[in-house]
């Protein structure tokens, strides 16, 4: 496996065209030519200090992301800053870094996909009235309320119940279910427009929070992490699916990337 065959393998199921205006997806840091040979590869969520390290101790020659290292646009290396001291310990340990962020959120079997799957929803399929391709909308198996469906979802995907936040009613009947990974609150409307009796997602901001409840939508903030460490578990199955048979090991990262600590 080289790197022109890992960027291959990668884009084919989430090409850069997918990409949003305002992303940075691709290599990040690219320090040999396509025809490099790796023989391991460390997936997670995005980098950090902890994951660079993760990366040196497993002698990986690439980490793959979610969220992209370089982001907001990169003015200087500064070894004196969190990104910048990332930025000149992967060079000299000859790690390159490649994000997969809106283009793994939008195409089939990306997050979004993933995340439907795992919520068991049946039937799903995009909303129409999201055009940028995001929202994924689905149907309960069985009967149950709103409640009972996230007491299930808790389970599903391993999270702290502590970390959840809902506004609506959770009495009502769960069957039509709309999912955004990330920060999907700019979606209220589409999902509200698609006649969702729940929307799942994260970073829901206090007045959009206000917005939903005036609009009668349910919506159940599982967290930006919550609803995208999925991320990991599915990019690697893919690339081992896509790598069957070949001399490139794929490792998922280990480490819990949640920034946020339960005091209580």
């Amino acid at each position: 496996m080289n790197i022109a065959e890992l960027t291959r393998i990668i884009e084919k199921r989430a090409p850069l065209s997918l990409q949003a205006e305002w992303d940075n997806s691709g290599w990040q840091l690219l320090g040999a030519g396509p025809k490099q040979e790796i023989g391991r590869v460390l997936v997670a969520l995005e980098m950090t200090p902890a994951v660079a390290q993760e990366a040196r101790d497993a002698g990986a020659e690439v980490v793959i992301t979610h969220h992209p290292l370089i982001f907001d646009g990169l003015h200087k290396v500064d070894s004196n800053d969190v990104t910048g001291n990332m930025i000149y310990s992967l060079i000299r340990a000859g790690i390159s870094v490649y994000a997969s962020h809106t283009p793994f959120d939008r195409c089939r079997g990306g997050n979004n996909d993933y995340l439907a799957a795992l919520l068991h929803l049946q039937d799903v399929a995009l909303i129409e009235a999201d055009e940028e391709g995001y929202l994924r909308v689905g149907y309960v198996d069985g009967e149950c309320d709103i409640a009972e469906y996230t007491q299930q979802l808790v389970s599903w995907l391993g999270l702290d119940r502590r970390s959840l936040r809902f506004c609506g009613d959770a009495g009502q009947p769960a069957a039509k279910i709309a999912v955004c990974t990330g920060a999907g609150g700019d979606f209220i409307y589409a999902a509200h427009q698609a006649g969702c009796d729940l929307f799942i997602t994260g970073d829901l901001k206090y007045h959009t929070a206000q917005t939903a409840k005036a609009l009668g939508l349910n919506v159940l903030d599982i967290g930006h992490y919550g609803s995208e460490k999925i991320f990991t578990d599915n990019m690697c199955a893919y690339l081992r699916t896509m790598m069957a048979g070949g001399s490139c090991e794929i490792i998922a990262s280990k480490l819990n990337l949640d920034p946020f600590d339960q005091l209580f």
